[in-house]
């Protein structure tokens, strides 16, 4: 906002909507679709994440034939 001297910010999405607009559909496409972020488990927390899985399980069982 204070880049194009903006004091609202309620004027600073408008304007960029009509920006994007003016860009047209092959020019605006990069700005609506984000990168998507990956996610990767690191094999100690993938094990630990297992392991309360498997507790759980357990008790799961336990608790319905007792």
């Amino acid at each position: 906002m204070a880049w194009a001297g903006i004091e609202e910010q309620g004027e600073a999405m408008p304007l960029k909507i009509h920006h994007l607009h003016g860009l047209g559909p092959v020019g605006s496409a990069q700005f609506l679709a984000p990168p998507r972020h990956e996610y990767a488990i690191l094999e100690n927390v993938s094990q630990k994440l297992q392991l309360a899985y498997n507790r759980k399980a357990l008790r799961l069982g336990s608790d319905e034939t007792g």
